[in-house]
């Protein structure tokens, strides 16, 4: 790879639309701003993985399956995800090269996320029927809902980190997981509320209670994505609405300027950056992407199965088992920006294996405890290890990734995120079932192996990011600062 080729007449064109960051300072209202983009996702993500096992579990049983209904559960929970694992490291590396009126990653945006707006308002309108026909037009949608979701997420995480200077992007990464965990409130907020507006002790009354859940998220979405285009204008990279170059396209994360197209000795393939990290002499890469798998392999099982175990075995309503969940997120946004900073400062991977540690820890807890109010504290203190964690992963991952690369190197992750959140339901899932067979349980009782399959695989975290070497942050001398803010000044 070579430095960017530099068109003197298109740098000039495609001039900034934003004012310059000051090196080593970050922007926080913009980067705000650009969190709705991930904000977007996160919401539906959120009430997705609570209410969808519920909806799932039920159509299942009213078609008459009577055993292995959590592995079928789990199953089809990631049988949609398939493609877009497939999808992620591509469009990250395809909107690299993307040249735009409206920026590298904003096109993808736009698409993904009112796509993901018709799906998911679509779930909403089928979630109250019943039937096999209902049955396999409701994967259909939820299928086309992850499709366009896996088309802009490695653009919306992407966003940021093009934007913002290297040496403050652990605590730019903080504020988008605070939009995020924000999001995560908002997304298990809304049973509470959908609850309030319906007779929910009656069958038809939770059916609707769940499915007005889908069309507020729907609503929220929509507002967050039109808040993101008014205020958050990407540098412009080319004159169409979207274009595809042969060459990776550079903007400077501090000026904001438009600095050319990087030259590759051949076109990009989807599985260029996956063939990039697997040849590196050095594995660090690699080995950081096994622990995030295997971090979100145990982590994804409570996303997925967490509100069974809550109404099933602990006899708790939707709004409960929500409410609870909820607290994690809440303290998560309490402590994100000092998850950052602590990441700048004290290390990255010091800060993931304290929150790794964490986090076990309390999942050991809360094996032993049932009353509402203790596993909400606890969640609350998971919520705090949870962001050291996810807060410091993908920063790590940035930070190996070569000049012009970030967006494929994003990719990279979230293929290995999302991987492990097509598996852990399925394997969870037949846990459950497993487990359940072997002797007369408690309705839901089989869902107490959630607690020892999540420690498990958070110790296997640790032990693939103790052979992590690189990723922690670059800083500016005194000197480089001073003769950026000579050039481009302070603001």
């Amino acid at each position: 790879m070579s430095e960017p080729k530099i068109n003197l007449e298109e740098k000039g064109k495609y001039s900034p639309r934003m004012s310059p960051n000051t090196p080593g300072k970050l922007k926080y209202g913009r980067t705000f701003l650009i969190g709705l983009a991930f904000m977007t996702s996160s919401i539906a993500w959120t009430y997705y993985n609570f209410a969808m096992p519920l909806l799932l579990n039920g159509f299942l049983k009213d078609l008459g399956v009577t055993t292995g209904i959590d592995t079928i559960t789990g199953a089809i929970m990631v049988l949609d995800n398939i493609v877009a694992i497939l999808m992620l490291p591509y469009f990250g590396a395809l909107s690299d090269r993307t040249k735009s009126k409206f920026g590298k990653r904003t096109p993808y945006i736009m698409i993904g996320c009112i796509g993901g707006i018709i799906g998911f308002s679509g779930v909403g309108m089928i979630a109250p029927s019943q039937g096999l026909g209902v049955f396999i037009a409701l994967l259909a949608v939820i299928t086309f809902f992850n499709l366009s979701m896996a088309f802009y997420r490695s653009s919306a995480v992407s966003l940021m980190p093009d934007i913002t200077d290297p040496e403050v992007r652990s605590q730019g990464n903080a504020v988008i997981n605070l939009m995020g965990a924000l999001s995560m409130v908002i997304g298990l907020a809304i049973p509470m509320i959908t609850n309030m507006m319906f007779d929910v002790e009656t069958d038809g009354g939770l059916a609707s209670s769940r499915a007005w859940g889908f069309y507020l998220v729907s609503f929220t979405t929509t507002i967050a994505l039109v808040i993101l285009l008014l205020t958050i204008k990407e540098t412009p990279t080319g004159d169409k609405f979207m274009e595809i170059s042969q060459h990776s396209i550079a903007i400077d994360p501090i000026t904001l300027e438009y600095l050319g197209e990087q030259e590759i000795e051949k076109k990009e393939s989807q599985l260029e950056a996956l063939k990039m990290i697997f040849k590196e002499k050095e594995k660090s890469t690699l080995f950081m992407l096994l622990a995030i798998f295997c971090f979100f392999f145990g982590y994804n099982a409570i996303d997925t199965f967490y509100s069974l175990y809550a109404t099933q075995y602990l006899d708790w309503s939707d709004s409960g088992a929500s409410t609870t969940l909820m607290v994690a997120p809440i303290t998560m946004i309490v402590t994100a920006i000092v998850a950052g900073i602590l990441g700048d400062k004290m290390g990255r991977k010091r800060m993931v294996f304290i929150g790794l540690i964490g986090l076990s820890s309390c999942v050991f807890i809360m094996m032993f405890l049932e009353s509402q109010l203790s596993v909400t504290i606890l969640m609350g203190i998971v919520g705090i290890f949870y962001g050291m964690i996810n807060i410091n992963t993908i920063v790590i991952i940035w930070g190996m990734a070569p000049e012009g690369k970030i967006g494929a190197y994003t990719g990279a992750y979230y293929l290995f995120s999302q991987l492990s959140a097509t598996l852990s339901p399925v394997f969870a899932g037949l846990l459950f079932d497993v487990y359940g067979s072997l002797g007369n349980l408690a309705s839901g009782q089989q869902y107490f192996a959630l607690f020892p399959f999540v420690i498990v695989f958070e110790l296997i975290a640790m032990i693939w990011l103790s052979r992590v070497k690189r990723g922690e942050a670059k800083k500016f001398t005194k000197q480089e600062i001073a003769d950026l803010q000579d050039q481009y000044g302070d603001d």
